[in-house]
Formats: C-alpha cells, structure tokens, sequence
C-alpha cells in the first residue's frame, strides 16, 4: 500500500533539510567573505610595508624602482596637490640627464641648497645657465603671486612628479613615525579579530544544537 504523504510531511523534510544546511554552514566562511578578508589583509599588509619602507633613510625621496615619493608640506600647490598628499615623481638618479618630459607647465620634484624638498611647477628653462654646461630651471608654486626666487639647477632635480593620493602621504608620514606600535597595534587587532570569530563561531553552534 503506497503512503500517503500530506503538505506537512514536506514542509517538515524542508524545514530539516534547511537546518542541516544552516549547520553545516557554520564555520565556514560566507560567499564573498574569503575576498573581503584577503583584500582588507592585503591592504593592511601593504600600507604596512609602505609605512616601513618610507620610515628608512634620510634621502630627499624615498625610491622604490622608477619612482620616489614625497609628502606635500606646504600649500603652494594646494589647488594641484593638497597638503599632506603622496606624490609620486619619476625618479633620476643624480646629474642624470632630464632631457626628456621637462617643459614649461611641467611639476617636478626638487632640492633646494638648503636641503629643502619642493614640488613646484617649471615656468622658465635655461638651456645653459650661467655658462655652466648644466640646464636650470626657473620654478613656481601655482598658488604663490610670484616665481620662485632661486634657479634650480638641474643635478637637483628629484623627478617629474606623475600622480599623488590625497591624505595618504601624511598617513604614512604618521605611521613611519610609529612604525612599531603601529605594528604592535595591527597584531593585536588581528589576534582579537581571530579570537572573535571562533567565540562566534561556538555560540552559533551551541544556539544550533
């Protein structure tokens, strides 16, 4: 004799069948969870390294392969670069040839004989300056009245900037000063963090017992 099976006796092998799915559910990372772990850790991981990376040194740049990055102190670009902005410029090593992509309207990094580092815009270029054999530059902040009231030679030149990130540069400036409870920090949150997913992880499985 064939059983008969009422509406309720499907619901029910539903509802159980959903429960068990539930169960074997925890635990286990939700869709799209994987991705948001790696890409925050990635990040963190990252601007780890960038902060311990520009902590090093006492260079007027600090280079990384092509590029050398500086942070934004003054508002004489504030239009172009806010204050506090990582810029990143075309490195050259010393005296090495700018020959080329240096024309009026051009931004640059540069040193000053002080020491000073500028980011500046090329608004006058001399082939032979002076008679010295060497190309200079007369430079200015877009939002300063009036040019800059020195040449910058150009064996002074750090690079051609290429783009920056607002705010980023005084971040980092701020981490590299406390690189280490900086990183002290981040061991712990991430420790917590851990901690906290298997305490949750437990309370769910207890609620689901």
């Amino acid at each position: 004799m064939t059983e008969v099976r009422t509406v309720n006796d499907f619901n029910s092998e539903y509802m159980y069948e959903c429960w068990l799915d539930e169960v074997k559910a925890i635990g286990q990372p939700k869709k799209g969870e994987v991705i948001k772990n790696a890409v925050f850790y990635g990040l963190l991981i990252a601007m780890v390294l960038l902060a311990f990376f520009y902590s090093g040194g006492d260079e007027p740049a600090k280079r990384f392969g092509p590029f050398a990055y500086n942070t934004v102190l003054t508002g004489s670009m504030e239009s172009v670069y806010s204050t506090g902005s990582l810029i990143t410029s075309w490195a050259v090593q010393p005296n090495e040839p700018l020959m080329a992509g240096l024309e009026n309207g051009t931004d640059i990094v540069f040193v000053k004989e002080n020491g000073d580092v500028v980011v500046h815009r090329i608004i006058e270029i001399f082939e032979n300056y002076e008679d010295s054999g060497q190309r200079a530059f007369r430079t200015q902040g877009t939002d300063n009245p009036m040019p800059d009231n020195w040449i910058i030679y150009e064996g002074n030149v750090v690079g051609r900037v290429t783009w920056h990130v607002p705010y980023v540069g005084n971040i980092l400036a701020l981490i590299a000063s406390n690189i280490l409870l900086f990183m002290g920090g981040v061991a712990v949150l991430c420790i917590l963090f851990s901690l906290w997913k298997i305490v949750f992880t437990k309370d769910e499985k207890k609620k689901q017992n």
